[in-house]
């Protein structure tokens, strides 16, 4: 892991401000030496994240190019912002690489995943080293859970898509690509979803928001603001979490650089706020962790 000058407590939680603003920032009990990032929160306390996947014997499991799988789990959020009773998501639709990432439609009837996976069966003319990113989307049936997942038809499997977050309107959805009209090595995108599992044309969101580095992971609040990693020049370290005004016409707000505790000289990526305005998560490889990446509770006093 990367350092950095801010150091946690031994109980991995601290208490630091931010503007005049106080938060709470802890290391959740579910992290070990393993990496967990990308909390998504559906609704009802019910959350999504990301993590190694592992067999029977708690081993990490690897493709046929000796890569670590990553996998989606779901798991209760507590009073205190732990994640309990977690367990891997299972879908039908048996996915045989990976999954990470999620995304879900604001009343929860879609779930978009990210994935490089092919489905059993499935036949393609590449390597498991150089299978690009795909987006899916997949549909909630009662008793049966997340189902029926398709590809999205923009995916273009010469370029890799990802890490999807639906907008506070449910009108777009955001996501991560290297397609030619990137700034960067990735910038973000979105669409506009039109139903029917069919969506509008794809928009880079622009040099305001795209530099010519790497863009990552948005988010979009209730409150219309958009937060999301870069690692662009003038930040603290690695990737940084930033975030972006969407003003009443539509339009970006120019970028500002979240200030620790949420930044760090490692990597900080992930960040969601909750329903309730004021907690929420984000992950980070920072040091003082507990594994490769950990997942990070903070509340607004």
């Amino acid at each position: 892991m990367k350092s950095y000058l801010l150091i946690l407590a031994l109980i991995f939680s601290t208490v630091a401000s931010s503007q005049n603003e106080t938060y709470t920032i802890k290391n959740i009990s579910l992290n070990d030496e393993l990496s967990q990032y990308g909390v998504v929160h559906v609704k009802d306390g019910v959350v999504y994240y990301s993590r190694y996947k592992v067999n029977s014997f708690g081993t990490v499991e690897r493709n046929s190019g000796d890569q670590q799988i990553f996998t989606v789990y779901q798991g209760e959020m507590t009073e205190g912002g732990d994640i309990i009773n977690t367990k891997e998501f299972v879908s039908s639709d048996r996915f045989v690489f990976n999954s990470s990432t999620a995304g879900f439609s604001k009343d929860g009837k879609y779930m978009y995943v990210t994935t490089n996976e092919k489905k059993r069966g499935d036949v393609y003319k590449y390597d498991d080293k150089t299978r690009n990113l795909r987006l899916e989307r997949g549909e909630y049936v009662e008793g049966k859970g997340y189902m029926k997942f398709k590809p999205l038809h923009f995916c273009d499997q010469r370029y890799s898509y990802a890490q999807p977050s639906v907008s506070a309107d449910g009108q777009y959805l955001y996501f991560t690509s290297n397609i030619p009209s990137a700034k960067g090595p990735t910038d973000i995108f979105r669409v506009r979803i039109l139903g029917n599992n069919k969506y509008g044309k794809i928009e880079n969101l622009g040099v305001k928001l795209n530099s010519p580095r790497k863009e990552m992971f948005p988010f979009i609040s209730s409150n219309n603001t958009l937060y999301f990693s870069s690692d662009r020049a003038k930040g603290i370290g690695g990737l940084d979490l930033y975030k972006a005004e969407i003003g009443p016409d539509g339009k970006f707000g120019t970028p500002e650089l979240m200030p620790a505790p949420f930044n760090s000289k490692a990597d900080d990526m992930c960040f969601e706020i909750l329903p309730d305005g004021k907690s929420g998560y984000f992950s980070s490889n920072r040091e003082g962790g507990k594994g490769e990446d950990d997942i990070y509770y903070f509340i607004k006093e």
